[in-house]
C-alpha cells in the first residue's frame, strides 16, 4: 500500500502502487521530484495547471522512460470496464467515490464477485485503504469513457526538460498577469468559483505544495500569507475587489523568485545533457 504525501497526489500514489507490483519501490513524492513537478506550470484550454494536476502519460513517462517503462493508456467505454478488469491485471482508473467531489485515482487489485481497488489515502486517514464495488456501483462511479492506465516495457529514453522549463517560466508570468487582471475588477460568485480552479489554484494551492516538497519552505510560507488573505476574501461576501485584499506587488515579487528557481533548474537540466 502506498500513501498520499501531498495534496491531491492520488494518481501519483497509484503510479507508485503499479510500480510496487513490478517490484520497484518508490513514493509519490519521489516520482514528483524526479519528474521536476515543482518547477512545471502549464496552460491548457485557458486553465492554469501545476503539481498534481499534471497527470497521465505525458508526465508519468518522464519518470518511467529512463527505466525502460511507460504508461499505456486505453480509453474504454465504461460498459466494457467490468469485463476488462476481470480479464486483466493491476491497472489504474479514476472513479467518483463521493458526490460533488472530483475523480479519484484507484488501483484495481482483484475480482471475486466484487471489484476490489487499492484506495490511495493520506497516512493516518480514517478512510479505507481498499474499496470494493459491485458491478452497478462500479459503472455508476465511472466516466462514460474511462481511461485505464497500465505500465508496459518500452525502450529507455531520457527526457530533455529544458523546453518544458522554458515554457513553464512563460506560463508562470502569464499566470501572474491573469491574476493581476482578474484581481482589479469585481466579479460574480460564478466567476470567482471558476477562477479558483482555473487561475489561482496553480500558484496558491498546488504551487505552494510543490515548493514544500522541494524544500523551498521560506518561499512557500510567503505564498501562504497571500493564500490566507485570498481564502478569507473567497469565503466572505466577496464585496470589492481582490486587489484590495491581496498584495499584487508582493505576489509579483514571489512569482519572480519562483521563476528564478525554475531557470536554475533549467540550467541544471542543461548540464545533465
Amino acid at each position: 500500500m502506498k500513501y498520499m504525501h501531498f495534496n491531491s497526489s492520488c494518481s501519483y500514489s497509484a503510479l507508485a502502487m503499479l510500480l510496487e507490483d513490478r517490484g520497484i519501490e518508490t513514493e509519490d513524492v519521489d516520482i514528483a521530484i524526479e519528474i521536476g513537478l515543482p518547477w512545471i506550470f502549464v496552460e491548457q484550454d485557458g486553465i492554469f495547471l501545476s503539481g498534481p494536476m499534471l497527470q497521465g502519460k505525458k508526465w508519468f513517462d518522464i519518470f518511467l522512460n529512463p527505466k525502460g517503462l511507460c504508461i499505456n493508456e486505453e480509453h474504454i467505454d465504461k460498459k466494457s470496464i467490468p469485463t476488462y478488469l476481470q480479464e486483466h491485471g493491476t491497472c489504474m482508473i479514476g472513479v467518483y467515490i463521493q458526490e460533488n467531489v472530483g475523480k479519484h485515482a484507484v488501483v484495481f487489485c482483484k475480482y471475486d464477485g466484487l471489484y476490489h481497488f487499492y484506495n490511495p489515502i493520506r497516512d493516518g486517514s480514517d478512510a479505507p485503504t481498499e474499496i470494493a464495488f459491485n458491478e452497478v456501483q462500479l459503472l455508476q462511479s465511472l466516466d462514460d469513457i474511462t481511461t485505464v492506465g497500465t505500465i508496459i516495457e518500452c525502450r529507455k529514453l531520457k527526457h530533455d526538460k529544458r523546453k518544458i522549463l522554458d515554457n513553464s517560466a512563460l506560463v508562470l508570468r502569464k499566470l501572474y498577469s491573469e491574476i493581476e487582471r482578474f484581481s482589479k475588477s469585481p466579479h460574480s460568485d460564478e466567476e470567482y468559483k471558476e477562477a479558483m480552479d482555473g487561475i489561482f489554484r496553480a500558484i496558491l494551492l498546488d504551487g505552494i505544495t510543490m515548493l514544500e516538497i522541494s524544500g523551498q519552505n521560506d518561499l512557500a510560507d510567503s505564498f501562504r500569507k497571500i493564500q490566507r488573505n485570498f481564502l478569507t476574501f473567497m469565503k466572505g461576501d466577496k464585496k470589492g475587489i481582490l486587489a484590495d485584499v491581496i498584495s499584487l506587488d508582493e505576489l509579483q515579487e514571489l512569482v519572480a523568485r519562483y521563476e528564478k528557481l525554475i531557470m536554475e533548474k533549467k540550467e541544471c537540466a542543461r548540464n545533465q545533457i
